[in-house]
């Protein structure tokens, strides 16, 4: 029951961008006062307490510490979607949705005090305190959380009755083109090159075009001098042979 006293606080700020990644922060922490109850440490305190949470979507983590509070900070920068499919939060892609979760099921929260007694899990998920807030690239379409604009936001506090989740359903952007299809049309399995054909029928018309216009050419020329007589023009007619005269 001391760890009981030390209840957590889970705070998370997501952002889910149209390439289907997410960018954001995850803050799980403790009151100081409370995981050093029986002589402990801090740092062994938070780990006692943390083997009761389910496990979280893994990023760059660090440990967090102010003067009140102790425990892990983990950042996501463009951490693809895929890595949101576990049993604390839960972010996937369905068609054109995306659907977000975080079951608040006992079962799931207070395992290694249950191994005590059952009855404090159910107690250890009543003292835990949930403030989270995803921001999606579409509209929201469903949720049990407030909605401002594209965002949805849940303040869940300690010592209250929890609802079975944290749900919420948004748009999801149309998917890129499959990679490799031409930009201009593409050229992709079974489609008929139409730009080749235009292209060909365009220079065999101009090629065409610049015949016609050589042929009216050569036909507007004026007509060649008339052929000369045989012999060079000016040239005195030759002689003809000179005839033996007969004898005398």
């Amino acid at each position: 029951m001391a760890l009981l006293t030390g209840c957590m606080q889970l705070h998370i700020g997501l952002t889910v961008n149209a390439d289907d990644t997410i960018d954001g922060q995850l803050l799980l922490t403790a009151e100081k006062r409370l995981l050093t109850s029986n002589n402990r440490t801090v740092q062994v305190g938070f780990a006692e307490l943390r083997q009761n949470i389910p496990a979280l979507p893994a990023g760059e983590e660090r440990v967090y510490e102010d003067e009140r509070y102790y425990g892990s900070q983990i950042t996501y920068r463009r951490t693809p979607l895929e890595k949101f499919s576990g049993e604390s939060v839960k972010l996937v892609r369905d068609g054109d949705l995306y659907r977000f979760t975080i079951p608040l099921d006992p079962k799931k929260y207070g395992g290694k005090v249950a191994e005590q007694d059952p009855r404090n899990q159910a107690a250890f998920m009543q003292l835990m305190s949930f403030e989270i807030s995803v921001t999606f690239p579409g509209r929201v379409l469903d949720t049990n959380g407030t909605v401002t604009g594209r965002s949805v936001t849940w303040k869940v506090g300690a010592n209250r009755d929890k609802p079975a989740e944290l749900r919420a359903v948004a748009e999801a952007p149309p998917k890129p083109s499959p990679s490799g299809a031409a930009a201009t049309g593409g050229d992709s399995a079974g489609s008929f090159p139409w730009l080749l054909v235009v292209g060909a029928v365009l220079v065999l018309l101009l090629a065409g075009a610049v015949v016609a216009v050589l042929l009216l050419r050569r036909r507007r020329r004026p007509a060649t001098a008339a052929s000369t007589p045989s012999g060079t023009p000016g040239t005195p007619a030759a002689t003809p042979p000179a005839q033996h005269p007969g004898p005398v």
